[in-house]
C-alpha cells in the first residue's frame, strides 16, 4: 500500500475520532507559518490538535520532536502519532513521547 493510501485511512480515522457534527473540522496539509506541513490539523470551538500519520519500519524520536514543533508552533492543545501496526516503536521513543504528552496510536495498518 502507498503513503497516499495510508494517510487516506488515516484521514477517515480522525475524521471518526473527531466528528463534524460535534464541531470539528479536520484540515489535511495545512502550511504553517513556518512553512511546515503536518498531515493534519484538527480544529474544535476551543482546541487545536496536531495529528502525524507515519507508515515506516520504525518511529523515532525525530518523529516526535517534528510533531512537538507544530504543537510548540500553533498553541496546540495535543498531538497525535497514528502508527501502521507493524511500526516498530522502541521503549526509549514511547517514553520520550509520553513525556513531552503526545499520544501514539497504533493503528490496524501495516506495511506492504
Amino acid at each position: 500500500m502507498s503513503d497516499a493510501e495510508f494517510e487516506i485511512y488515516i484521514y477517515n480515522t480522525v475524521k471518526a475520532r473527531f466528528p463534524q457534527n460535534e464541531g470539528w473540522q479536520v484540515l489535511k496539509q495545512p502550511t504553517l507559518a513556518s512553512g511546515a506541513t503536518p498531515d493534519f490539523l484538527v480544529r474544535g470551538s476551543e482546541s487545536l490538535v496536531v495529528v502525524d500519520a507515519k507508515d515506516k519500519e520504525q518511529l523515532e524520536r525525530s518523529d516526535i520532536d517534528s510533531i512537538l514543533g507544530y504543537v510548540v508552533e500553533l498553541k496546540a492543545r495535543s498531538g497525535v502519532i497514528y502508527t501502521a501496526n507493524d511500526t516498530e516503536i522502541t521503549d526509549s521513543v514511547a517514553e520520550y513521547a509520553k513525556a513531552n504528552r503526545i499520544e501514539v496510536t497504533r493503528t490496524q495498518w501495516w506495511l506492504d
